[in-house]
């Protein structure tokens, strides 16, 4: 062959793997995006779930309750985490679990003092809501 034929030849099967690749990780990207989506939705509900029932005026604060709760959300979270395929979701699951960690001492800071209000129910589910919702790209 010439050289600048078989220099052609290379090029061109670099390109067509590079492509293939390329391809293929965006299928695999395509088939566990749903999967990660069902997961992030399944803890936005938990997380709604844990603001509703601790974020109750005038409602005696129950610490054992309380961090029996925590850690259910933490151990959701790490199989969250541990489970996803889709690779580029690991960080925003850690993103949300400290949000999650974040809120959680927050509400403990507010329940054990007697001082959660309706609007701060209101206002963590919202924010809770707009984090997933970005998350999520929506």
């Amino acid at each position: 062959m010439k050289p600048h034929i078989s220099k052609n030849f290379i090029i061109r099967n670099l390109f067509l793997c590079a492509a293939a690749i390329a391809i293929t990780s965006c299928g695999t990207a395509t088939i566990n995006k749903p999967r990660s989506d069902a997961q992030i939705e399944s803890l936005r509900t938990f997380e709604l779930a844990f603001i509703d029932e601790f974020a109750v005026p005038h409602k005696r604060f129950n610490a054992a309750a309380f961090d029996a709760k925590v850690n259910q959300g933490n151990a959701m979270f790490q199989q969250a985490i541990a489970n996803e395929k889709f690779t580029a979701r690991r960080p925003v699951l850690n993103d949300l679990k400290a949000q999650f960690d974040a809120d959680a001492a927050h509400l403990r800071s507010k329940a054990s003092r007697g001082k959660v209000t309706p609007a701060l129910a209101s206002e963590m589910k919202k924010d809770v809501n707009k984090i997933y919702d970005h998350a999520l790209g929506r």
